[in-house]
């Protein structure tokens, strides 16, 4: 992975609110591959509870929260499987 790369992707799993405005972005980002699009996903999602949790949350959090893990459960069963789910 090239330097450039590397350094978007630490980015933004430290910040994905500022490269993607919904989780399912990060799914047609063609720059990453599986476990980058589940990295930033899964440190979303632990960001958005953190929100939650301290009650600095806005609206739709709750269900932008309900997306990640959703997405996740997505990402995480491709990769269980070895590829895509079957629809």
């Amino acid at each position: 992975m090239s330097t450039k790369r590397a350094k978007f992707v630490q980015d933004a799993k430290l910040d994905p609110g500022r490269y993607y405005r919904n989780p399912s972005d990060i799914i047609r980002d063609r720059r990453l591959n599986k476990e980058e699009r589940l990295q930033i996903v899964t440190a979303w999602e632990h960001d958005t509870r953190q929100l939650i949790a301290s009650a600095e949350a806005g609206y739709g959090a709750e269900e932008k929260l309900d997306q990640l893990r959703r997405l996740r459960e997505e990402l995480e069963l491709e990769s269980a499987n070895g590829g895509p789910k079957a629809d």
